[in-house]
């Protein structure tokens, strides 16, 4: 079976010139946890919700916050994405993805097809949800 039978299709996409503070408050809305950096319809990068946890103060909104805590929420996704970037296209084998995930010690790939077009994301999560509960109950669930 291949990716394009089990990605997500709906992809969040950001800016690289969106801020920590835009990401945050993604991240406290969402269930998921990456986003797509697009720029002119091509991906540049991938964030985490940990990424973004790693460089947010402890300190914001508390009694404590300084003013680089506040400054903190200007850092621009460009600073803090992943540029590595490790892509199936829809066509790769659920098999081969899981080996790239593991081997790389990474828990999504972006699915793109052509030049860096953005056509889904594969999350560990999607993997696993395959192997539960096979091919016929994930259509039934869409």
């Amino acid at each position: 079976m291949h990716v394009a039978n089990i990605m997500t299709k709906k992809v969040h996409t950001v800016a690289p010139e969106d801020c920590l503070s835009t990401l945050n408050d993604i991240f406290l809305n969402v269930t998921y946890r990456h986003l797509l950096v697009e720029k002119h319809g091509r991906l540049v990068g991938v964030i985490s919700d940990r990424d973004t946890l790693k460089h947010l103060s402890p300190f914001i909104g508390q009694q404590l916050e300084r003013k680089e805590d506040r400054n903190q929420l200007n850092l621009k996704v460009s600073d803090i994405m992943s540029t590595r970037l490790i892509t199936v296209d829809p066509e790769t084998l659920i098999d081969s993805a899981s080996i790239l995930l593991l081997e790389n010690n990474i828990s999504c790939l972006p699915v793109i097809k052509g030049d860096m077009k953005i056509d889904g994301i594969l999350s560990w999560k999607d993997i696993l949800q395959y192997h539960v509960y096979g091919e016929d109950k994930l259509q039934a669930l869409s």
